[in-house]
This record gives structure tokens, sequence and C-alpha cells, in this order.
């Protein structure tokens, strides 16, 4: 089993949507069972999933405070082969004194997933280093960045790659897989920043680009794949063309 964490520490750099595609992509083109946590208090991937309100179901705050126990209890099926536990406002109460959450329990479910059949476990963090996301990178084998392809959300990489090299220290399997540019334009200022990236940042880049495309914020209004509700467009076939180079890797 891989356990991916999808990380970056600026929003709008089309996190959520990444975590989402490259998970039913896997699980329905590639027939992997996988296994999606939404590790971000906002709940927007659960959201994704048609999930606004977690109050009824075993979530990503039962899981770090009660720890990983019977698994399927925390977990919500949402397409075949493809299971989430979701998220809300509650894990905001993670990072207060005493809130009884603990940074080993995401660790913990991926042992006992490693048992159990999924071949994907994939993670959607906040754009902060709280306690979900040490929890996430401690259990994560590999991290993958999505970026904008301009200057200010480049800016940060430097440090980013510093908050993932630190975790080595507890966590010594955790790598960075790449850097994944996307709401790509194609224009010859993010065709020489992607260029650069590789060159430049000491991190691995995919080749593949996310173009921009006008039919995902259509396809998230609808909670639906844009791999279902707009398979010709230029973000679905990147995203296939991305998994498949993932798969290729690793």
């Amino acid at each position: 089993m891989k356990t991916i964490a999808i990380l970056n520490l600026k929003g709008g750099t089309a996190k959520t949507v990444t975590a989402a595609t490259m998970a039913r992509c896997l699980s329905a083109e590639h027939d992997k069972q996988v296994l999606l946590i939404d590790a971000d208090q906002q709940g927007n991937l659960s959201q994704y999933f048609g999930i606004t309100d977690t109050s009824g179901f075993g979530n990503t705050w039962t899981l770090l405070t009660e720890g990983a126990g019977y698994w399927p209890d925390f977990v919500t099926l949402v397409e075949t082969r493809l299971n989430l536990i979701p998220s809300g406002m509650e894990l905001a109460r993670a990072d207060l004194p005493g809130s009884g959450a603990r940074v080993t329990e995401i660790d913990s479910l991926r042992m006992v997933l490693a048992e159990d059949s999924v071949d994907f476990l994939i993670i959607d963090l906040p754009p902060s280093l709280g306690l979900a996301s040490q929890a996430s990178l401690l259990a994560a084998d590999e991290v993958i960045i999505p970026i904008r392809l301009d200057v200010f959300s480049t800016a940060g990489m430097a440090e980013l790659a510093r908050q993932v090299d630190s975790m080595r220290s507890v966590n010594p399997r955790l790598r960075v897989a790449g850097v994944l540019g996307t709401q790509f334009q194609r224009t010859d200022g993010e065709r020489e920043i992607h260029r650069l990236l590789a060159e430049e940042s000491g991190l691995p880049v995919f080749r593949t680009r996310i173009r921009m495309s006008p039919p995902v914020p259509r396809s998230i209004a609808a909670r639906e794949s844009i791999l279902t509700f707009s398979p010709h467009c230029g973000a679905s076939k990147d995203y296939r063309a991305f998994v498949q180079e993932y798969l290729e890797l690793f």
C-alpha cells in the first residue's frame, strides 16, 4: 500500500481537486482500492463527495481522538473501490491543548490498512502544519505538491521542502514524489517557471501539467468527477496522464 499526502501551504492550488481526481482515476480506471482522508477542517474534500455534515459520521476527528480501532467505522463508501474518511469544523479542536487528538493515529491506520487490501491511502492536507498535517506526514510515504505556475505560488517552495525534510527525522520513509503544475494556461511565463522548478528547486517535478479547464468548477458544483463530467476536456486528459506518469515512476 502507498500513502500519499497532497500538500501545499498556499491555498488555491487545486489541492483538493487533485486528491479527489487522482483517487477517482486510480479506483475507476486502474481498478485500485483507494481510501481518501479529508484532513482539512474546511471539509472541502468531503463536500466534493456530497458530505456537508459530518456530525453523524465517523470522521477524521474521531480517528485522531479514538484511534484506528475497527477502521471501517470511520469510512464512508462514496464510489466503487473508493472510500472516504470525511472531515468538518470539529477537526479545528485538534490543535487545542488537551484536545485528546494524537499525532500517531493516521500512521496506526496505515499499518492496519496495509493488511487489508487497500492499494492507496490519499490524504488531502490543509494549508497549515497543525496536528492533522503532522499526523498525515508521519504516516505518508510520499508528498505530492500541486502548485500554480506563478511567482507567488512558487516562492514558498524552499520552505515547504524544508518542512517536509524536517519530518524525515520522525518518518524516514517520507519523500517528495513530485511537484504538479496546475491551472496551467500554456503561457510562455508558466512554461519558464515549470522549467526553472525542475532545474532549481531541488525537487522532482512531474512532466504533466494540469490545464485550466472551464468544466472543472462546474463539475465541482455538480459533485461529479471531472473525468466523467467532461471526459475529453484538457484537465481530464491531463489528470489521466499525471496518474499514468505517477504509476510508471513509482
